[in-house]
């Protein structure tokens, strides 16, 4: 007789939130403390580059610098376009931080509703699964995020 393949266990949707507010908490953690700001910078080699700031530290401290790069002559480089730096700036701690509480919110909506009638049905995020897509590129699911 040939025994059935195990299934991997389903996560359950409202864990699958908390999960994903988790990893960005973890994150938040240990990133250079927000607000960022960008900021145009300067090298011998490079014909344009910007760069991520922490305002929350002396300004041209080591601790204050984000991220920095740019478009080196050659063509190596990490950003080498100012709208990623503006991108990367925009998505600060203060922001991964208040994400993870969204998620959070949603979780314990999923988690009540399972508990009152059975289903998951979504009522902070109005009918749509856009928190549980967000919850899923997060947790590195992007193909269950489609």
């Amino acid at each position: 007789m040939i025994s059935p393949q195990s299934e991997t266990p389903k996560v359950s949707l409202d864990t699958e939130l908390r999960n994903a507010a988790a990893k960005l908490r973890k994150h938040v953690k240990h990133a250079t403390d927000s607000p960022w700001v960008t900021s145009s910078v300067w090298s011998p080699r490079a014909t344009s580059a910007s760069a991520v700031y922490s305002h929350a530290h002396p300004t041209g401290t080591v601790d204050s610098e984000v991220v920095a790069s740019g478009r080196i002559r050659s063509g190596y480089g990490g950003i080498r376009e100012p709208w990623n730096a503006e991108y990367i700036a925009l998505m600060q701690p203060s922001v991964g931080a208040a994400l993870a509480d969204l998620l959070d919110v949603e979780a314990t909506v999923v988690a009540s509703r399972i508990a009152e009638d059975g289903t998951d049905e979504y009522a902070a995020d109005f009918g749509t699964d856009h928190l549980l897509q967000i919850a899923r590129l997060i947790n590195g699911d992007e193909e269950a995020a489609r």
